[in-house]
């Protein structure tokens, strides 16, 4: 992913998602702070006649972890602060999508829905990340793109990439699959899959 590509438009997520879908976590563990959403130019979208669908969105934000929730400071952003950041981006991300009616693989789910399955039915199935260089986690951003996405039966699955880096070269990414359970009566993952929320 290229963080200095050029995009047709930007959008601020307004507070009252971050509020909504951020709340599950504990006041000290809400680390995104101000997010927006960017659209790619044209010229990066990949257009498929199949059910899989490339380079479609990035969202980008701000966070910043004045103490860790867990352990004693490390002095640097750690592997299981990158997992929660993952979480809260991607969370926002599919907020964004559902509000603005962008996301047509989701389209039968609305705000509400959303909220209610947040939890349940987003499971983590592939979790990749390295650190090139250590990260300031007082102050460092983050942004996540969906790259693909293929429903089949009732489960889709969203392959993302995420950055997060400092004004001071500070750097790590990851590679994230999620599975979506697109069917409240019907729970196909195996419960090998670990939950998306840390």
């Amino acid at each position: 992913m290229d963080i200095n590509q050029k995009f047709t438009r930007v959008d601020d997520v307004g507070q009252d998602l971050l509020d909504v879908f951020l709340e599950p976590y504990k006041e000290n563990c809400k680390y995104l702070n101000h997010a927006h959403f960017q659209y790619t130019e044209p010229s990066h979208f990949v257009h498929e006649s199949t059910s899989a669908h490339q380079g479609l969105w990035l969202i980008k934000a701000d966070f910043s972890i004045p103490e860790s929730c867990y352990i004693e400071d490390t002095g640097h952003f750690n592997s299981v602060e990158f997992n929660i950041c993952y979480n809260q981006l991607f969370y926002i991300m599919i907020a964004y999508l559902l509000k603005n009616k962008l996301f047509e693989v989701m389209k039968d789910w609305d705000l509400e829905t959303y909220k209610r399955r947040q939890l349940s039915d987003f499971l983590i199935v592939r979790f990749s990340s390295t650190f090139k260089k250590p990260i300031n986690s007082k102050n460092f951003q983050g942004t996540l793109s969906i790259n693909k996405y293929s429903a089949r039966s009732n489960l889709i699955l969203l392959k993302t990439s995420c950055t997060f880096f400092d004004k001071n070269g500070g750097w790590s990414e990851g590679d994230v699959t999620i599975a979506i359970l697109n069917s409240e009566s019907e729970k196909t993952v195996t419960h090998s899959h670990e939950s998306v929320p840390a």
